[in-house]
C-alpha cells in the first residue's frame, strides 16, 4: 500500500508566447482547467498503473471551485480521495506555460493548507510507503512521523535540505526528490553532483535532483553521485506535473522492489511522457507507453545500469 499525502487543487493552465516584463502585456493563446496538486498528480499516475494506493489530501473547501475539483477527481477515478471537510478557500494554481514547455505558477489558497489538513488520516492504513509534499507544512511532517512509526518508508517531495528552516529529520531509508527549480543549478553537472553527494552524506537517504529535459542527478547507498540522461520524447508541451509523475514512477517501482536502475528508468520515462500535453494530468502515460519508450531507447536504459 502506498499512501499519497499532500496537495489537491484546481489547475488553470494558460499557454503564452512569453512571460511579460514588469508592467507589460501578453496575450493568452490557450487556456484549460484540470485537476492539480502534487499529491493528486502523483495519485493519478498510480491509478493509471493500477497500483495499490490511497490519496489523502487537504480540504477542498466549499462552493463552485470545490465542486469542480471533486468532478475532476471523479473523472480521474480518484473520487475515493480522503479529505477533511472544512470551510477554507479552495486552492487554485494559475500556471503560465511558455513555448519551451516551462511553467511559472501562481497560487491562491495555499498559504495555510496545513491548517486545512489532518495528518492523523494516515493512521489505520497498512502502508509500505508514504509520500508527502511541503504545501501541507507541519501536517506533512506529522503524517510522516505517524507513518514511520507504523513501519512505512518516506518519500519526501520538495522539502528543505538538512539544516534549513522546517527541514524534517531524514533517515537512511528515506527518498528525497526535488528539482533544479529550487536547488542546485540547471545544466551545472559539477554543482548538482556535489549537491546530491553532500545531501546523501548528511542523511544516508537516496537523493534525486531532477533537471527537466536535461535528465537528473542521484546519490544513495551503493550509488555514487552521478548524472542520468533523459529519455527523448516529442512533443514537449508542458512540464507541469512531470516531477510528480517521476515521483509516482519511482515509488511505484520501489514498492515492487525493482532494482534501483529499473526504478530510475521507469520514472524518467514516465516523467518525460507526461510533458506531451497541456496540464499535469493531460498526458500521464499508461504502462504500455512507458514500456514502449524503454524498449525504443535501449542505449538510455543501459546507461542507467550500475557503473
Amino acid at each position: 500500500m502506498i499512501l499519497v499525502f499532500g496537495t489537491i487543487c484546481l489547475d488553470r493552465i494558460h499557454r503564452v508566447p512569453r512571460l511579460p516584463k514588469a508592467g507589460g502585456y501578453v496575450e493568452i493563446s490557450e487556456s484549460t482547467t484540470g485537476l492539480g496538486g502534487e499529491a493528486a498528480n502523483t495519485a493519478f499516475a498510480l491509478q493509471k498503473w493500477k497500483a495499490n494506493f490511497k490519496l489523502i489530501g487537504n480540504s477542498l473547501g466549499t462552493g463552485i471551485t470545490s465542486e469542480l475539483i471533486y468532478s475532476y477527481l471523479k473523472n480521474c477515478h480518484l473520487q475515493h480521495a480522503i479529505t477533511p471537510k472544512m470551510a477554507n478557500p479552495s486552492p487554485i494554481c494559475e500556471i503560465m506555460v511558455t513555448p519551451d514547455g516551462q511553467r511559472t505558477m501562481f497560487g491562491l489558497g495555499f498559504a495555510h493548507l496545513d491548517k486545512f489538513s489532518d495528518p492523523h488520516l494516515v493512521q489505520d492504513h497498512s502502508a509500505s510507503w508514504l509520500t508527502v509534499d511541503p504545501n501541507l507544512g507541519d501536517s506533512s511532517i506529522q503524517a510522516a512521523t505517524l507513518a514511520r512509526e507504523s513501519g512505512a518508508k518516506i518519500y519526501w517531495m520538495d522539502f528543505p535540505i538538512p539544516g534549513a528552516k522546517n527541514a524534517p529529520s531524514y533517515q537512511q531509508s528515506d527518498v528525497w526528490q526535488s528539482s533544479t527549480d529550487q536547488f542546485g543549478e540547471s545544466q551545472n553537472a559539477v554543482k548538482n553532483i556535489e549537491f546530491v553527494n553532500q545531501f546523501h552524506e548528511q542523511t544516508g537517504a537516496l537523493i534525486i535532483l531532477s533537471d527537466g529535459k536535461f535528465g537528473f542527478y542521484a546519490c544513495g547507498k551503493n550509488l555514487s553521485a552521478r548524472h542520468f540522461q533523459p529519455f527523448h520524447v516529442t512533443p514537449q508541451i508542458d512540464s507541469t506535473g512531470a516531477g510528480d509523475c517521476f515521483r509516482a514512477g519511482m515509488i511505484y517501482s520501489l514498492d515492487l522492489k525493482k532494482p534501483l536502475s529499473e526504478c530510475f528508468a521507469f520514472a524518467a520515462a514516465a516523467g518525460s511522457l507526461a510533458c506531451r500535453g497541456l496540464g499535469a494530468t493531460a498526458s500521464i502515460p499508461d504502462l504500455e507507453e512507458i514500456e514502449s519508450l524503454l524498449a525504443s531507447q535501449p542505449e538510455i536504459v543501459a546507461s542507467y545500469l550500475p557503473e
